[in-house]
């Protein structure tokens, strides 16, 4: 940890009822989240101030501290429903979920689910039980009318802002900007086609990487629920398969997620939400990214392959 950071997480701390504890820090992206051990247990602290770098400009539609106490009456609401292990939030001294440090920087303690991230290099066999998650995750959030974010037309507009802006800054090429901007006019077609099919919508997790899933004695559990919105139920499976190569492991997503919620996954669409996802990614960091060379070589694949298996 940078000495901004250890400032930060001692200042967290004194919001909190908890004495002798040992700090571990775990990652810095969108928050600084660490685990706090403490002698009958263990937390996790995050701190929501974004990596140097790390864009949220996409999301930048609600107001953050609304986001935040979404978020945790979303874990809240999941806590008591949920078949999976929660990360339940933890009020602080005044009685709140979320605290605020001097500087305005907002945190929050969550009580620590025990287990391992998937491990990328080993997730093959866990594809089927990440389709079964998602639908538990849905069914559980069934209900809940929280503030979140929303991925829909509107969302899809402003990635093809940020696409334009990426082709003006030269972080990508006209040729790759117009492949994108097609895809994107593709998912726009799917939404629309789904928003008159009814239960097409859900709350989704909307990052279910593999370091946001844990392995625990009761199975896996979803974590990090920051980017978590009201979107398509398709959506969670498509960008579940983004983090597979191998067309097996994808189709699995699709089949438990279907076995488990009970409705059709249509093939085109999932593809769709699956190139989607990475048109997300492209549209938030391309400038942290665009100087790198494989940021370069995966944007000429990507336009050259996966974008074309949509259009």
């Amino acid at each position: 940890m940078t000495i901004n950071v250890k400032k930060l997480v001692q200042e967290a701390l004194l919001h909190y009822d908890i004495g002798e504890r040992k700090v571990l820090f775990i990652r810095h992206n969108e928050n600084i989240t660490c685990k706090v051990i403490l002698k009958d247990g263990a937390y996790v602290l995050r701190i929501h101030l974004p990596m140097e770098g790390f864009s949220l400009k996409l999301y930048e539609t609600v107001p953050v501290a609304d986001l935040m106490q979404g978020e945790m009456e979303l874990l809240l609401y999941l806590s008591e429903r949920a078949p999976f292990p929660v990360q339940v939030p933890i009020q602080n001294k005044c009685g709140e979920y979320i605290s605020v440090l001097s500087d305005g920087i907002r945190c929050e303690l969550l009580r620590w689910v025990e287990g391992e991230t998937l491990d990328k290099d080993h997730a093959d066999p866990y594809a089927g039980s990440l389709g079964t998650l998602a639908a538990e995750l849905h069914k559980a959030a069934d209900g809940f009318a929280g503030v979140r974010l929303s991925y829909s037309h509107d969302l899809v507009q402003r990635m093809r802002a940020e696409l334009d802006l990426a082709c003006e800054m030269t972080h990508i090429s006209r040729e790759q900007r117009a492949v994108c901007r097609a895809v994107l006019d593709e998912v726009d077609h799917i939404m629309t086609i789904l928003d008159a099919v009814p239960d097409s919508r859900s709350l989704i997790h909307a990052d279910l990487s593999f370091g946001n899933v844990l392995q625990t004695a009761y199975g896996l559990s979803p974590i990090d629920f920051s980017l978590s919105g009201y979107g398509y139920k398709v959506q969670e499976c498509g960008m579940l398969a983004s983090n597979y190569i191998h067309v097996r492991e994808q189709e699995s997503i699709r089949e438990s997620y279907e076995r488990a919620a009970g409705i059709t996954i249509d093939g085109h669409h999932m593809q769709g939400f699956l190139a989607f996802s990475v048109l997300l990614f492209i549209a938030a960091q391309h400038n942290r990214f665009w100087k790198e060379k494989w940021f370069r070589d995966s944007m000429n694949r990507w336009t050259g392959g996966l974008f074309q298996e949509v259009l």
